[in-house]
């Protein structure tokens, strides 16, 4: 419960904007959160700018301000490179582009601290805005920013490390991750704090319903993937898990819901392994249609090869829908094995293949026990949870800031 007047001032490259309507739907959803639960928050984008590139054109053409569920939003153009080339560098680039944009807002807002998505390149910036205005800041670590960015380059790595030190405090999506960023910086300050899930927009409807409203056959047996169609969501292993099952279940579909680079590249694996028919790629969707996607299907599938904490995850769980996924990141802390859905080891098309079987055989209990275990077990996962210990961590932080300056003074 918050027992202050929190005004937060959030900084996230990863944000719904008019280019890329999904970017970052659980930061947002986070914030919602948090508007909802009384902290005021205003939002800054970063967002890729060169002018010359066609394909960040379309972040060229929206405009620089918006509102979303009452929530004040800036889109920032920022100097960014298409490959990640100079990505070591892009922490001091956010910091240029929103050190005017941060004054101009505190003239307006006076915000009480800072919190960043991403430890970088989002939370490198975070501390030098800490240190222009003064104010505490943290950080949410959400996966490849602490698992896949550090390995990029010693550059990458090194502001990494200065991120975590000088952040007041960090917040992880796993204790997995917990555990990645103490690994990288010994005695981090740093909690974990489960992503969440809306449960008056996902929780189970009627199958038949759903899939009416989709253009869904009644008569197979669906499963679903949602997120981007990018390489470390192991899609290859998806498909190829998926052309197993389909060898011998000619009643078995398959829908991909999102978009990515990806996306010639697996239709043609699926044409070379003769199930293209029978998998279905989607693109990318409203986030208001995910829930009848879930309640449309049988199981969801997420083969990824590293992960934070997915969203999915406890949207399917909130529908009642028993999840396949790999044992990567912190899934194994929500979903548990047997009991609420099967984990796997990444790369086991053959494993994954069998769990799905399982899943989907006729006259099979076992899918509709494991998906009510899901959704009873769903009710501790929402985004008010998750906005009510963010406030409290909030809140400590505050304190220690007030008595900092103090002892300062």
């Amino acid at each position: 419960m918050l027992t202050m007047n929190v005004k937060a001032l959030i900084i996230s490259h990863m944000y719904p904007n008019p280019a890329n309507p999904m970017a970052g739907i659980f930061v947002h959803n986070q914030v919602k959160a948090l508007r909802e639960e009384g902290v005021e928050c205003r939002v800054l984008s970063p967002i890729p700018h060169l002018p010359f590139y066609p394909k960040w054109r379309d972040y060229q053409r929206f405009p620089r301000t918006a509102t979303m569920d009452g929530i004040p939003i800036r889109y920032v153009p920022t100097f960014m490179v298409p490959g990640g080339w100079f990505f070591s560098a892009y922490g001091y680039f956010y910091f240029k582009a929103l050190q005017n944009e941060v004054a101009e807002l505190r003239r307006q807002f006076s915000f009480d601290l800072i919190h960043c998505h991403t430890i970088f390149p989002d939370g490198y910036a975070g501390t030098k805005l800490k240190d222009a205005f003064s104010t505490p800041v943290v950080s949410t670590i959400h996966g490849s920013d602490i698992r896949l960015y550090p390995q990029q380059s010693k550059g990458v790595y090194r502001r990494t490390e200065e991120a975590l030190r000088r952040n007041n405090h960090v917040i992880t999506v796993s204790e997995e991750l917990k555990r990645d960023a103490q690994k990288l910086i010994a005695g981090v300050e740093a909690s974990t704090v489960y992503n969440g899930f809306d449960p008056h927009r996902f929780s189970p409807t009627c199958q038949k319903e759903a899939r009416d409203q989709l253009g869904v056959p009644q008569d197979i047996k669906s499963i679903l993937y949602v997120g981007n169609l990018y390489k470390v969501k192991g899609l290859h292993v998806l498909i190829d898990a998926f052309a197993r099952l389909a060898a011998t279940d000619d009643q078995v579909a398959l829908y991909l819901v999102g978009g990515g680079p990806l996306e010639g590249e697996l239709q043609r694996q699926a044409k070379q392994a003769g199930v293209r028919e029978r998998i279905h790629f989607i693109g990318r969707r409203p986030h208001e249609e995910i829930p009848i996607w879930i309640n449309s299907c049988d199981v969801v599938a997420l083969t990824s090869l590293s992960e934070g904490m997915p969203s999915i995850i406890m949207e399917a769980m909130g529908c009642g829908k028993p999840v396949v996924a790999t044992d990567v990141g912190g899934i194994s802390e929500v979903l548990q094995h047997r009991r609420t859905g099967f984990l796997v080891k990444p790369e086991r098309p053959e494993e994954t293949a069998q769990c799905l079987s399982i899943l989907l055989a006729e006259n099979e209990g076992l899918a509709y026990d494991m998906g009510e275990r899901a959704f009873t077990e769903s009710g501790a996962l929402t985004w008010k949870r998750n906005a009510e210990q963010i406030i409290s961590l909030y809140e400590r932080v505050l304190i220690d800031h007030k008595h900092s300056v103090k002892n300062r003074g």
